[in-house]
C-alpha cells in the first residue's frame, strides 16, 4: 500500500467515514482498508509517534479569506537524513513555490516504509505572495535617485504652452520602438521653444494593472503581455520626453489621473517618476480622484480619464474647481479612454477626447474597433486661447 494510499485513508477517517464507506469511496476492500489501518496503528507505536492534535480534512487544503492564508496537510516521504526546503515542501503540497510562502510548519514522524526512507504527516499554513504598495513605494524610492542638475535652456521670448496629453498609451501592446519615431516628432516640436509644457499622464499608460497577470483594475482578464518589458518601455519613453522638456522649456508641469487598465500600477509607476524629477518641474501632481484641474494664465484645464461622468465633467469644473473657473476665461477638458478623437465646443468649455497612438490588440480587432486613426495630437495654447492642434503619426 503505498503512502498516498495511506494518507488518503486517514483524511477520509477525520472527515468521519468508517471503514465500509471509505472502501465504497476508494473502490477497495474492506479488508484492503481495514490492513491499511493496522500498518498506520503499527507505525505509530513502533515509533512512538502522536497524531497531530489538528484534524486533517478530506480537502488537503484550506483557504481562510479573511487572513489569505492556505491550510495544507500532506504524507510525505523522503529518503533517511534528506532535508528540504520550503520550496521543496511547498512542492510536497502540490502549491506552487513561486506563488505562496510558508508561514507555519508542522512535522510528525508517521513511519519508515523502507530502511532508507522516513514518512512524514505534515501540515503547513502559506500566504499568497503579495505586496504592499508602501512597500512598492519605498523600494522605488531607494532605487530611483534624482538627476543631478544641469544648466537648463530658457527661451526668453517663449510665451505659449504645450499641452503633451499621453493618454492610453499601453505599453505592454504598445513598445519604445513603436513610440520613439512619436518621440521624435514631440522633440521636434518641444526645440521650437515653450514657456510653459503640462504633460499629462491620463491613464491606462499600462495595459494590465499587474505585473505577473493581465487584468484590468477590476479583475477582467486581458491578453497576456509581458509586464515587465512593459515598465521598461514606458519608463524609457517617458524620461526621455521629460528630459528634453525639462531642458528646452521654461516651466514644466506632470498631472497623473488614474485610468480603468492601470490605476494601481499607473499611481505607484508616478510615484517613482516623481521621486526622480520633482527637483526640475514646478509641479508634478498624481491623484487618484477621478479628475484635476489646472490653469496657465487666463486658460483652465480639467483632465480625467474619461471612463468616469465624461458628460458630467464640464459642469463638475465649474461647479467643483470654483477657484480655477473664475479665474480663467478658456475652458477645457481633456480625457480619453475611447481611444478615437472628439472635439465638441458647447456652453463655454471645449472638451477634447484624444485618440491613442497605441496598436490594435486583439480584443479591439475581435470587437471591430480598428478604424480609428493611430496618432496622438498636441495641443499649444497662448495666454487667452488655443491656437493649434499638431498630429503625429507614425
Amino acid at each position: 500500500m503505498t503512502d498516498e494510499l495511506l494518507n488518503e485513508l486517514q483524511q477520509l477517517r477525520s472527515d468521519g467515514l468508517t471503514m465500509k464507506q471509505i472502501a465504497k469511496e476508494l473502490g477497495i476492500s474492506y479488508r484492503h482498508v481495514r490492513w491499511g489501518f493496522e500498518k498506520i496503528n503499527k507505525a505509530k507505536r513502533t515509533k512512538g509517534v502522536k497524531s497531530s492534535t489538528k484534524r486533517t480534512t478530506k480537502k488537503a487544503t484550506k483557504t481562510s479569506t479573511k487572513s489569505s492564508t492556505v491550510s495544507s496537510s500532506a504524507l510525505v516521504t523522503v529518503k533517511a537524513g534528506q532535508k528540504m526546503s520550503d520550496k521543496d515542501i511547498l512542492k510536497a503540497h502540490g502549491l506552487d513555490p513561486d506563488k505562496f510562502v510558508i508561514t507555519s510548519c508542522v512535522s510528525n514522524e508517521w513511519g519508515r516504509p523502507t530502511k532508507d526512507k522516513i514518512s512524514y504527516q505534515t501540515k503547513i499554513t502559506v500566504k499568497p505572495v503579495g505586496y504592499s504598495i508602501d512597500d512598492v513605494i519605498k523600494s522605488i524610492n531607494a532605487s530611483v535617485k534624482p538627476l543631478k542638475s544641469k544648466n537648463k535652456h530658457h527661451f526668453k521670448e517663449a510665451r505659449n504652452t504645450l499641452i503633451i496629453p499621453l493618454f492610453d498609451m499601453h505599453f505592454g501592446i504598445n513598445s519604445y520602438d513603436a513610440m520613439k519615431t512619436y518621440l521624435d516628432q514631440i522633440e521636434d516640436v518641444v526645440n521650437q521653444g515653450f514657456n510653459s509644457v503640462l504633460v499629462i499622464l491620463g491613464g491606462d499608460y499600462f495595459h494590465s494593472n499587474s505585473v505577473t497577470t493581465s487584468k484590468t483594475v477590476k479583475g477582467t482578464q486581458l491578453d497576456p503581455v509581458d509586464m515587465p518589458k512593459a515598465i521598461a518601455d514606458g519608463s524609457k519613453f517617458f524620461m526621455e520626453l521629460l528630459d528634453n522638456v525639462i531642458y528646452k522649456s521654461n516651466h514644466v508641469v506632470v498631472l497623473s489621473v488614474p485610468g480603468n487598465h492601470d490605476a494601481d500600477l499607473g499611481y505607484v509607476w508616478s510615484v517613482g517618476m516623481k521621486q526622480r524629477y520633482q527637483r526640475f518641474v514646478d509641479h508634478f501632481e498624481i491623484t487618484t480622484n477621478t479628475w484635476t484641474a489646472f490653469n496657465v494664465d487666463k486658460c483652465g484645464f480639467l483632465v480625467a480619464h474619461g471612463d468616469f461622468a465624461k458628460s458630467r465633467l464640464p459642469m463638475l469644473f465649474a461647479n467643483d474647481a470654483k477657484k480655477i473657473w473664475s479665474k480663467t476665461d478658456y475652458h477645457a477638458c481633456f480625457w480619453g479612454h475611447f481611444h478615437k478623437e472628439v472635439v465638441n465646443d458647447d456652453s463655454g468649455v471645449v472638451t477634447f477626447q484624444v485618440g491613442t497612438p497605441k496598436p490594435s490588440d486583439n480584443w479591439e480587432r475581435r470587437k471591430g474597433f480598428t478604424m480609428s486613426r493611430r496618432k496622438m495630437e498636441l495641443f499649444e495654447f497662448n495666454k487667452e486661447r488655443l491656437v493649434s492642434i499638431r498630429y503625429l503619426e507614425a
